[in-house]
């Protein structure tokens, strides 16, 4: 060791000299490396910079490993070509030291850059004021903040950058913008890219099976991703939050697609799935807002809870006939849906499935639908007509009497009244005597609506059943009614007079939310409403025929 120390260090420099080793060997292989300049006399400050920089995964070249020999100088020289970048330790020592000089040089005459540490307050030499007067990266004084700013302006690709077990990433060390995984990598672990805001690019290895949850979460600059035929599943949330990902291919018909994959994708618009998948779980593309269209695979079976909800760019979809559900909130939020096309083997529609598909003007069930869940068209404000096949055994669509062309939904006997198209032109509806209930969210934003009968066939008024019905100024519950659920008359604010009888023993809450300082509730005394209103603030009045009348 002490005969390579001395072809670099003259004999003023051994006098100086301490014995520190790092914890490595100096690199040798053919991949990006950093070159070390610097003088021995400041190894007891170097050295465990050195080691610092070893433990982030660098790849470190100084001139331990050099062989002996007159070909010393031909050496460094090499070394200094073949390096990724330069740092340099600026002393007394190295600022006075022949070989420091050269080696700066010909970093310079190679275009490689420059990272000088301060090591102590010495002069720069005027050869070198103008090489090192606008590249200082940092003093020893603070040596975290100086490794963290290190690690924040070397080149990443002289990083040992991925750790790896077995066929396993576990890790990616560093913040780079492009990563080629090596072949041989099945399995990507949870959490290993997740955060790494500088990630543009990334190849995956054809030998990939799993890539685990979160895996890439909040990879904000991550533009494209292509995942290799050979991929069966990807994690929960494993892209989600990659706000500039804007195209995605995946081609493995079994592959098993995690909840929220990609949520929140920002600026995905293109997307190719393998035509043989049969699942779209929930979330998956949730809040993509750039997706304007997808084409989905013709063996989908079913489409998973908010798979698509606040999509608000999406403008059409057409369901495969192969889809036999429709989950919950599936196309919630999509503001931009202009037309959906359901086929024939459909049997489920979930909760609020449509629900804000504001431009959404017609929908034509197929006679295949045996299940429609609450509130499916809440909030399509736009909406005209809601059209049942008539060979469908468990729901029916009857024409206004007056329009005949705005159809309403019902279930097939007509005992429950699911939805009417909030975008009517009708002013006035007439509930048919064979209703029983009226469904959650039945007439919701139904804007033009100003008066409404309700027959005394019906017990139940649904959850926000008239909710934003801007127009409605009056109504008059039957006696028998026996429950108003939540928010049934919110956003009612032309509501002036609510005549509610004692049989209506079960109210929700927020049931005039909106239109309080308008409404007077007219009932009897001691009943359950008239304690609600007491309790609420709202104006009532005792329930006589004159002051109804």
């Amino acid at each position: 060791m002490a005969n390579q120390i001395s072809k670099k260090i003259d004999a003023a420099d051994i006098e100086g000299y301490i014995d520190v080793q790092t914890k490595f060997e100096a690199y040798t292989g053919e991949e990006p490396y950093l070159f070390i300049s610097y003088s021995h006399r400041d190894v007891a400050t170097v050295y465990p910079i050195l080691d610092s920089l070893y433990d982030c995964k660098y790849r470190i070249w100084y001139d331990e490993s050099c062989e002996n020999g007159n070909d010393f100088r031909d050496e460094l020289r090499d070394r200094i070509v073949k390096a990724e970048a330069v740092i340099l330790f600026v002393s007394e020592a190295s600022m006075n030291s022949p070989y420091c000089g050269m080696e700066i040089i010909v970093a310079r005459e190679n275009g490689k850059r420059l990272y000088p540490i301060f090591v102590d307050d010495c002069e720069i030499p005027p050869a070198f004021q103008i090489l090192l007067s606008n590249t200082h990266h940092g003093t020893v004084d603070n040596m975290d903040k100086l490794i963290r700013s290190l690690i924040r302006d070397l080149p990443a690709v002289a990083m040992d950058r991925l750790t790896t077990d077995n066929g396993i990433l576990k890790k990616c060390e560093d913040n780079g913008t492009s990563i080629v995984v090596d072949e041989g990598i099945i399995e990507i672990s949870p959490d290993a890219f997740k955060g790494r805001v500088r990630l543009h690019h990334i190849t995956l290895p054809s030998t990939l099976s799993i890539i685990g949850d979160e895996s890439f979460r909040g990879c904000t600059n991550l533009e494209e991703m292509d995942i290799p035929e050979h991929t069966h599943r990807i994690g929960e949330s494993a892209f989600r939050d990659c706000t500039s990902l804007q195209w995605l291919r995946l081609s493995n018909d079994r592959i098993k697609i995690g909840e929220r994959a990609f949520e929140n994708c920002a600026r995905l618009s293109d997307i190719a799935l393998p035509a043989g998948l049969t699942e779209i779980y929930g979330g998956v593309f949730n809040s993509c807002k750039s997706l304007t269209h997808i084409e989905l695979p013709k063996k989908l079976t079913i489409l998973g809870e908010s798979a698509f909800s606040d999509c608000v760019s999406l403008e059409n979809i057409e369901i495969p006939a192969s889809v036999t559900k429709i989950d919950d909130l599936v196309f919630n939020g999509c503001i931009s849906m202009k037309k959906i096309t359901l086929h024939e083997g459909l049997k489920k529609i979930g909760k609020s499935a449509f629900k804000n598909c504001r431009a959404l003007t017609n929908v034509n069930l197929p006679a295949s639908v045996t299940n429609i869940s609450n509130a499916p068209f809440r909030g399509c404000e736009s909406l005209k007509s809601i059209k049942v096949e008539s060979k469908n055994k468990y729901f029916k669509s009857e024409p206004n009497k007056r329009e005949g062309t705005d159809h309403v939904l019902f279930n097939k006997n007509k005992s429950c009244i699911i939805a009417y198209p909030a975008s009517s032109r009708e002013v006035q509806y007439d509930i048919p005597d064979s209703v029983t209930a009226i469904n959650d969210w039945a007439f919701s934003e139904c804007k033009k609506l100003n008066r409404i009968t309700i027959p005394d066939s019906v017990h139940e008024i649904g959850e926000g059943a008239f909710c934003n019905c801007a127009l409605l100024d009056e109504v008059e519950v039957p006696d028998s009614v026996t429950k108003i659920d939540d928010c049934a008359f919110r956003g009612c604010v032309s509501l002036e007079k609510v005549i509610i009888p004692s049989s209506v023993t079960e109210l929700g809450w927020g049931l005039f939310d909106g239109c309080e300082e308008t409404v007077t509730v007219y009932c009897d005394e001691g009943s359950t409403i008239q304690k609600y209103c007491i309790t609420n603030g709202i104006r009532e009045m005792r329930m006589t025929d004159e002051a109804i009348g």
